[in-house]
């Protein structure tokens, strides 16, 4: 199984591989921002192919299409590169066989609630922070397309898909409860905390010191879909923006405990691009791994905060720490903090 992480700007989108029974699977994970499928060149102001379009155009290329569709939650760095390619390409949604999403009105359906209003169609190219109706467009595209059964994906949750077993972490029913009131709202989701820029100057050891963790609120974030995939016998764990506490919680109903069974993964993917608030201590001592992946390119909200970077190495002293945009790694590493961690390894994820 091969996974590739997109550079999604300050987004999240990977591209999961593999054969079964010599048939090609791929699983897009998120479409990043607007700008993952095209994007203005800062320097000649040229209209430049982004990976989702690079992705998009290999799988046509060969006679493929994005054999599952999962969008984790409706932040707009998840869902616009979505919308973008959905606005640009009339053929979209041919290269999609399935779709994972929950969206509000699915959700009052599971809660047993009134039934939701259905606004038309709309794409709107630019689009800033959270938005419900980006949730709305993304649903209206695709309830007609016979890719998305309409079933609400959730904590506690087991899918066997093509080979691939799914362990769905989050979202609870609380989160969702608390992702309908905002969807009903149709209200933008609150800024997002915005990151303390000045502790990339200070050590790992003296962030890690002066740190105090304080979960994450957002109810978007909190309605991530997460999950354990299990291929085999090898697990991953994918954890979108969701809320450590969430996926503590379940984890250990599961079984797992720090002193002797921990989650024992392949790789990490680290939840809100290393958002200091999305990463506990508690949660890192339940999971046992060295590959640690952060995906962002660090240009919005100050993420990753060096205080998850701190925690990380704090908890794994051989930690292999991966960044999509490795440019990110002498901004946040100082020479004192490869001196005190030296067996921790900070590389880009093509050498994942």
């Amino acid at each position: 199984m091969k996974i590739k992480f997109l550079q999604a700007f300050n987004g999240d989108s990977i591209w999961i591989s593999f054969l079964e029974n010599d048939i090609p699977r791929n699983i897009l994970i998120d479409g990043g921002t607007s700008t993952t499928y095209t994007f203005k060149d800062k320097k000649d102001g040229k209209i430049k192919q982004g990976d989702l379009k690079n992705l998009i155009e290999f799988l046509k290329a060969n006679n493929e299409k994005l054999d599952l569709v999962i969008l984790t939650h409706i932040d707009d760095d998840h869902i616009d590169g979505f919308l973008k390619w959905f606005s640009k390409d009339e053929t979209a949604i041919q290269n999609i066989k399935e779709i994972w999403f929950n969206s509000g009105r699915i959700i009052k359906k599971y809660l047993n609630d009134t039934k939701a209003e259905i606004n038309p169609v709309r794409f709107k190219e630019q689009t800033t922070l959270t938005s419900v109706s980006q949730g709305v467009d993304f649903e209206n595209y695709i309830r007609e397309k016979e890719v998305w059964d309409e079933k609400v994906i959730k904590q506690g949750d087991i899918i066997d898909w093509n080979g691939i077993a799914f362990q769905i972490l989050s979202p609870s029913k609380e989160k969702l409860v608390e992702l309908l009131k905002e969807w009903e709202k149709k209200a933008p989701a609150s800024l997002l905390d915005t990151s303390r820029k000045d502790d990339y100057k200070k050590t790992l050891k003296k962030v890690m010191k002066e740190n105090t963790f304080e979960e994450d609120d957002d109810p978007y974030n909190g309605s991530s879909i997460s999950f354990i995939i299990t291929r085999e016998d090898k697990k991953y764990l994918f954890l979108a923006d969701s809320h450590p506490s969430n996926i503590i919680s379940e984890l250990k109903r599961l079984g797992y405990n720090p002193t002797n069974n921990k989650l024992q993964i392949e790789i990490l993917k680290i939840s809100h691009h290393g958002s200091q608030k999305n990463t506990s201590v508690e949660l890192l001592e339940l999971i046992e791994t060295y590959k640690y992946v952060i995906s962002t390119n660090g240009d919005m909200h100050g993420h990753p905060d060096k205080a998850t970077i701190a925690r990380i190495v704090n908890a794994n002293s051989k930690a292999k720490i991966y960044f999509n945009y490795p440019t990110l790694i002498d901004k946040l590493i100082l020479k004192e903090d490869r001196t005190d961690y030296p067996n921790v390894e900070f590389l880009g994820t093509e050498s994942l």
